[in-house]
């Protein structure tokens, strides 16, 4: 009686985890799709545009003006915030382009996303932002 006991508590354990994981939303569905923005940044006067592909697990980037684009990769979600790395593909400034590896954040902010990148290069920070909208 007692194995039979403790397969059903077992199997209504599963039962109930499996029902809380599929209503637990995750804060990336509404963030997928392509959006794009005008980026800022810390250093330098120049403004550029960023189009941002969003995957359940990653994603791409693309920086038309600056001919650079880069992977995502997801490494996690908390409060409303997903965070990414960002591996520089096309333009990297080791092979004579403008674009660095970094981190991103972002954010739903109503219709869109706030949208924040880190990186360092030669001993500086380099940070950037932009409010992107749905393309």
């Amino acid at each position: 009686m007692r194995t039979a006991t403790r397969v059903l508590v077992c199997m209504a354990l599963t039962l109930i985890a499996t029902i809380g994981s599929a209503m637990a939303q995750d804060p990336a569905s509404p963030m997928v799709g392509t959006w794009t923005g005008n980026v800022q940044q810390n250093l330098g006067d120049w403004q550029f545009t960023v189009i941002m592909t969003v995957t359940a697990n990653g994603g791409e980037t693309n920086y038309p003006e600056i001919d650079c684009g880069g992977t995502l990769k997801r490494v996690g979600s908390a409060n409303g915030y997903v965070f990414f790395t960002e591996t520089i593909t096309r333009g990297r400034v080791e092979t004579g382009g403008k674009c660095v590896d970094g981190t991103l954040t972002i954010a739903s902010n109503g219709e869109g996303l706030s949208w924040g990148w880190v990186g360092t290069y030669g001993g500086k920070v380099l940070v950037a932002w932009s409010d992107l909208v749905r393309k």
